[in-house]
């Protein structure tokens, strides 16, 4: 069964939910975690700010957020950079085949 955007992102909300995940703000090379904003709070402010990371962190008042930011899920942010980063492993393994 086929899925749109919509439906899957509906389904992702409910599973950050259920786990209790927030959002993190790394810098572009993951190397510094610029801050953690609850899981509802921040999904409600980066569709206001279109999508950018640095306009919703403003929104939120966490100054300082480069443009090319990237936020991650995770209940932890230890969880989310290493889930970020074994996301990235299987995206190029497919990539290579």
């Amino acid at each position: 069964m086929k899925y749109s955007n919509i439906e899957k992102s509906h389904r992702q909300k409910k599973i950050r939910k259920a786990r209790n995940e927030h959002a993190f703000i790394f810098t572009n090379d993951l190397s510094e975690c610029l801050a953690m904003v609850e899981r509802e709070d921040w999904e409600d402010v980066v569709s206001f700010a279109g999508g950018s990371p640095a306009d919703a962190a403003d929104l939120l008042n966490i100054r300082g957020v480069p443009g090319d930011a990237r936020v991650l899920w995770g209940r932890s942010e230890e969880e989310a950079r290493a889930a970020y980063i074994n996301w990235q492993k299987r995206r190029s393994r497919k990539k290579a085949h």
